[in-house]
């Protein structure tokens, strides 16, 4: 009700055809808030963000910088709302004014954890071979392991436990001895492990928080797209989550197609990127909470909205969506309107991430590389770089700077490579050549990952086998 009235009265200021407005200093901005820098925060200062954002006038430099009192690197009504709030003392200080920026690599658990293993095919024995997937170090040889002590769970599944150092390996292959499940990551973002298909004669595992039953909450939204249409927004917190606790911050994760990253749309796959499932099992490990926000495609628009404009398409590709893409209309929403939708109605902290895959891959990374400034991690996954030829790339990539390896955010990039798979093998050459592309500009190489799986396919399984890794790496480990 309080907010429904800060707009009513905003929005009565702003229609008046003649406002009575106090002379702006033109001196240095010292206090947020205070947009007319004249040492004070008042309504003023509301209504003369209110007519920045109606385009009525414009706001300076010195200005817009003190305007942003909601850390969402951008003026809008928002903003206006928060410092009548202040005014009006319904808040302390502003959104910007907490919690300064946290790096990921401060928010370490530790790196040994409990996997269990559900036994949900019945093997009449089970190995864990572990090993480390860049130095070949392994912790045992072939076939690794043999899991015992096992306890049975409400399926009647035996569930098999061990400890492992995910600073020292960081794969495992279950088997029986003779079948066995793809080579999978092994990271503080992982807990249970069980098998949730088969392809080409190998068990491909499925992720899921062990002895967690509360699977968080799910609240959707719908928000003004520029191109004439609303889209759904679907926010999920964590178990724990507290909208009344605001001294617990979380950080968040922005997710393209968000339809198949909870599972939670049944017009799309039977398969998901069991996205909650890995958060869980991080903060069961010891993790910070995390806040995920899937932003949902437009279906037959989806290549058009994922496109990012950066060049001419090649020529094979540069028909339908793909021609003349949007992605920098899609980057804006997220941006200009769901981050601040998000951090003006959860507790959130600076940490965020944004990741996605295919067309979600290449303009979740177009979205990050825009605005470096705003996130800490981006997940690229069977990106779809190879809609621009290598020119196009070198060109894009030079206009950084990438100099200060404090303001750049971790990037993880996935491409699978089956020989079953004649997409993602498409997708590869661009998508392994891309930590390359941009080692050359500058960028450190230690904020770079690269994974390939040569058994991995286009689609939501092999993507929630590896969103672990790209969590975990991401936040610094």
């Amino acid at each position: 009700m309080q907010k429904n009235k800060f707009t009513v009265i905003l929005t009565a200021v702003i229609l008046c055809s003649v406002i009575a407005l106090t002379s702006i200093s033109a001196g240095a901005a010292t206090l947020l808030g205070d947009v007319d820098l004249n040492g004070d925060i008042a309504v003023i200062d509301a209504t003369l963000v209110q007519r920045h954002v109606a385009k009525l006038d414009e706001l300076t430099d010195s200005q817009i910088e003190v305007a942003n009192v909601n850390k969402d690197f951008d003026v809008t009504v928002i903003d206006a709302t928060l410092i009548q709030q202040k005014v009006a003392k319904m808040i302390d200080k502003f959104p910007a004014q907490e919690d300064e920026t946290v790096a990921p690599s401060e928010n370490k658990v530790d790196p040994k954890i409990n996997i269990y293993f559900s036994n949900n095919r019945k093997w009449k024995t089970v190995y864990a071979y572990i090993y480390n997937n860049e130095t070949g170090d392994q912790m045992s040889a072939w076939p690794g392991t043999l899991m015992t002590d096992g306890t049975e769970n409400s399926y009647g599944e035996t569930v098999y436990t061990m400890n492992v150092d995910t600073s020292k390996y960081d794969r495992i292959i279950f088997s029986n001895g003779t079948a066995q499940t793809t080579d999978t990551p092994l990271t503080v973002a992982n807990s249970g492990y069980f098998i949730i298909t088969t392809l080409s004669g190998k068990f491909i595992c499925g992720m899921y928080p062990y002895g967690q039953e509360n699977e968080g909450t799910i609240n959707q939204i719908n928000l003004e797209y520029s191109k004439g249409y609303n889209k759904r927004i679907t926010i999920w917190t964590p178990v724990g989550y507290d909208a009344n606790d605001k001294d617990k911050k979380y950080s968040v994760l922005y997710m393209t197609d968000g339809q198949n990253i909870f599972g939670n749309d049944e017009n799309c796959s039977q398969y998901e990127w069991e996205v909650d499932e890995t958060v869980l099992s991080y903060m069961q490990n010891g993790g910070d909470g995390i806040i995920v926000v899937g932003i949902d495609n437009a279906n037959s628009k989806r290549d058009s909205e994922l496109t990012p404009d950066i060049g001419d398409v090649i020529p094979k590709y540069n028909n339908d969506g793909f021609k003349n893409g949007t992605g920098e209309a899609y980057s804006d929403f997220v941006v200009e309107k769901v981050i601040p939708y998000v951090e003006a109605n959860y507790n959130t902290n600076s940490i965020r991430g944004i990741a996605g895959s295919s067309s979600g891959g290449i303009e979740s990374f177009y979205i990050g590389m825009e605005h470096m400034d705003k996130f800490s991690y981006i997940g690229a996954i069977s990106p779809a770089f190879l809609l621009y030829n290598d020119a196009t790339w070198d060109e894009y990539l030079s206009k950084f700077d990438f100099s200060d390896s404090s303001k750049l955010p971790r990037i993880y990039f996935f491409n699978g490579n089956s020989k079953n798979d004649a997409l993602e093998q498409e997708l590869y050459p661009s998508a392994v050549a891309m930590q390359g592309w941009m080692e050359k500009k500058g960028y450190p190489s230690e904020l770079l990952k690269t994974v390939v799986d040569n058994d991995a396919r286009h689609n939501e399984v092999f993507w929630a086998v590896y969103f672990p890794e790209t969590l975990a790496f991401g936040l610094g480990y």
